[in-house]
């Protein structure tokens, strides 16, 4: 569901949490951050094929800066849907030089495709295991410690949905840890990691409902469990990257069990991708978050250079079958070609290939194009 932003600051933007914005207006130099996504999407089933026109993907405005040398803040809404959307709202803490506290709505430290922003993911979405287990933003609290090749990352968060802002939180609580590293010397990187969480179910709603799209942004949702009661969920999810200059090479996957009082479905998925920069330049590693970065073109169009050009393929699988629980099994191919004449502005044509097995419709296949326009500051 949904979160509804309340305020309107003098800054014309919708920021939510009050206190935290007035801080941060209060704060010198605030800085404007924001992306837009354009795209258009082209859908193919075994039926028909449609044209869905264009489509405002994301529309992400907001402000970041400091409070004090080791206090900063970020906080921003996403304006593309009928609804202002809350995204990253938090104060860090930049307790010593290896440990980072953090408080506001934000993603608990779950998946590294997830935590990996939508403005540097090498697919114009998320794969299907990601997308599907991920928990989403959260209220809550975390602590990130990292040092030169390793680090940890730890939170405990309560509701995702509307309620969790304005009073009528149901006792929901998950709590979040991953752990990961570096194994290679030098400037190549051996990405290892691990994450799992908890999950208590809330009070005034402990129902779970999983669905997924094959991997494209408002197209009909594939697969779909339907309601069913469960008092908590476990996920255990392993990752793998390796980078080698312009090669990049990511996998990861696992399970999530649910345990309730008629059904206890386990569920589970994986991904993996390769990319290949045609340019030169490579993916940086960053292991303050555990993730692979931004593309920086080595020549930008405009600066005697072409820009940077970078390809990719995909598969994952996600299950979302299990006993009582029917809500279809998903293998999606995809190829990506992305072209980014500067650092920030990103040109895309992502194919999707999927093919949906479900109990009603059976087996059928659904092939989606996704070009894309996208900027961020």
């Amino acid at each position: 569901m949904p979160c509804k932003i309340p305020s309107i600051l003098g800054t014309g933007l919708v920021l939510g949490l009050s206190p935290l914005a007035a801080a941060a207006l209060a704060a010198e130099g605030p800085g404007l951050r924001g992306r837009v996504q354009l795209d258009a999407v082209v859908a193919n089933d075994d039926e028909s094929s449609t044209f869905t026109g264009g489509q405002l993907r994301r529309l992400y405005l907001g402000v970041d800066g400091d409070l004090s040398d080791d206090v900063s803040y970020v906080a921003e809404a996403d304006f593309s849907g009928p609804e202002v959307v809350l995204q990253d709202v938090a104060l860090a803490h930049q307790a010593t030089p290896s440990l980072e506290l953090v408080v506001g709505h934000f993603k608990p430290p779950v998946t590294h495709e997830d935590l990996t922003s939508d403005t540097q993911t090498l697919f114009l979405e998320r794969s299907s295991f990601a997308g599907a287990f991920a928990p989403g933003r959260r209220v809550g609290v975390a602590a990130n410690y990292a040092r030169e090749r390793w680090g940890l990352q730890a939170g405990v968060f309560g509701e995702a949905e509307e309620s969790a802002l304005d009073g009528e939180a149901g006792g929901a609580r998950l709590v979040a840890l991953r752990g990961y590293g570096d194994l290679l010397p030098g400037e190549a990187t051996l990405h290892l990691g691990a994450s799992a969480y908890h999950l208590d179910a809330s009070s005034w709603d402990p129902t779970v409902r999983l669905s997924q799209r094959p991997e494209t942004a408002r197209v009909r949702r594939a697969l779909d469990t339907g309601r069913f009661a469960a008092d908590a969920a476990q996920f255990f999810g392993l990752e793998a990257g390796l980078g080698l200059g312009p090669l990049t090479l990511q996998g990861e996957g696992g399970v999530i069990d649910y345990d309730g009082p008629m059904a206890s479905p386990q569920f589970s998925g994986w991904s993996g991708q390769i990319a290949w920069r045609w340019t030169g330049e490579a993916r940086p590693y960053d292991v303050a978050s555990g993730t692979f970065g931004r593309v920086r073109p080595d020549r930008p169009w405009g600066e005697g250079g072409f820009g940077a050009l970078e390809t990719g393929l995909r598969v994952s699988r996600l299950d979302l079958n299990d006993g009582m629980i029917a809500g279809g099994e998903m293998t999606t191919y995809g190829a990506v070609i992305n072209w980014l004449p500067a650092t920030r502005l990103r040109l895309s044509a992502n194919l999707i290939q999927a093919r949906i097995d479900d109990a009603i419709a059976g087996v059928t296949d659904e092939t989606l194009l996704t070009l894309r326009t996208a900027i961020d500051w």
